[in-house]
Formats: C-alpha cells, sequence, structure tokens
C-alpha cells in the first residue's frame, strides 16, 4: 500500500517548498473490480466449468473459488502446494517461487485466503452475462461461463499474455479440483496462512 511521504521539519530550508504528501488509497479501492482481476476469474470459472461428455460442470461455491485463486496469484504457494499434492517437480520448475503475486495481495479471513473485491468482480461477470450461477444441492452456489463468457475465455487463452495463467489454470485443474475444504486445508499447512492473523496482508 503507498504510504504518505514523509515531511521532515526541515524540509523547507533551502528555499523550496516542502514536498507534498503522497496521498493513501482508499480503503474502498479494495472492493472494487479490476479488469484484470475480471480475466483472472472468468478464466478461472471457465477452467473449472467446462462441459464434460454427459454433465455440465461448476466451479462449486465461493470457497473454492477464492482457494483456487489465491494459488493462481501467488507462484510460491501455488508450486508448494502442487509439489505436496501430487505433482512432479519437472512440472512446476517454470514457476518462479520469486514472482510477485498477481494484483492487489489477498487477506487472512476466516476461512483463509479472501479479497474484499469477489462481490463486485463477480457480480460484474454475472451482470454482463458472461457467468452463470445456479444453486448448488446443499447449499451454496455454483459458478459457470456462459456461451458467450467461454468464447470471451477462449480468446483470452489465445492471447499469449494470459499464457502463464492458462498454465497454472492446467496444473490447478489436474492436481487440485478438490472441494473448498480440502483446499483450505491444503493452504493451512502452509505457516504464512495458518499463523497470519484475520485482516493481515498474505505474503
Amino acid at each position: 500500500m503507498t504510504s504518505r511521504a514523509d515531511i521532515s521539519s526541515d524540509a523547507g530550508i533551502g528555499g523550496g517548498p516542502p514536498p507534498a504528501a503522497v496521498p493513501r488509497p482508499s480503503p474502498r479501492a479494495r472492493f472494487r473490480p479490476s479488469r484484470e482481476a475480471e480475466a483472472r476469474l472468468l478464466l478461472l470459472i471457465d477452467a473449472f466449468s467446462r462441459k464434460g461428455k454427459d454433465q455440465t460442470r461448476y466451479l462449486e461455491g465461493r470457497v473454492k473459488l477464492a482457494k483456487l485463486d489465491f494459488l493462481l496469484r501467488y507462484p510460491r504457494h501455488l508450486r508448494r502446494v502442487l509439489l505436496a499434492h501430487g505433482a512432479r517437480p519437472d512440472q512446476v520448475e517454470h514457476i518462479d517461487p520469486d514472482e510477485a503475486p498477481l494484483d492487489a495481495r489477498m487477506m487472512r479471513y476466516r476461512y483463509g485466503p479472501w479479497d474484499p473485491s469477489y462481490y463486485a468482480v463477480l457480480g460484474s461477470l454475472i451482470g454482463r452475462g458472461l457467468v452463470e450461477v445456479t444453486p448448488l444441492t446443499g447449499s451454496g452456489f455454483g459458478y459457470r461461463t456462459s456461451i458467450i463468457g467461454a468464447q470471451l475465455a477462449a480468446d483470452l487463452r489465445a492471447d499469449e499474455s494470459f499464457a502463464h495463467i492458462d498454465d497454472r489454470l492446467r496444473l490447478l485443474r489436474r492436481y487440485l479440483d478438490k472441494s473448498g475444504t480440502t483446499l483450505k486445508n491444503y493452504l493451512y499447512e502452509l505457516p504464512e496462512i495458518a499463523d497470519a492473523t484475520w485482516y493481515e496482508d498474505l505474503t
């Protein structure tokens, strides 16, 4: 987060004006959707809701969505979880553990990593007809791309700038297509998640 510039008491010495304070971003900014987040979640939902031979799939619930998105955004943690749950070293060697997280950092919440902008991002995708939502048997909601959403996702995958996201989604679909609860437990194996306090930004 951008910090307010430090203005020392003698900043005006030498005839020049004191440096202007850098405005702190509004906390509301964390709740606003970004184009990057919309594209990433559209690709994520599409990857986990493509139709099979005999049934229509859904990405089951926001808990699962949030955990998958956390792994998609944080390459260091993605690499560790994949290696701990079935992937071979040669399959993850291209994932740079020192690469910075995608988009804004997520925070620790009740059920693990969470992004306050999810409601706005999902609302935007659903409102524009790119994602469909349906109640699941039992509780919660399932998400899938609509026909136009799936086509837009295909167009994004064809764009070279989304190649690294598409590659990570293939690994997530192959090794970590689990329930939200199972994924939450996987993430709690990471000290950075388990030891974080509520609302703390995750690194």
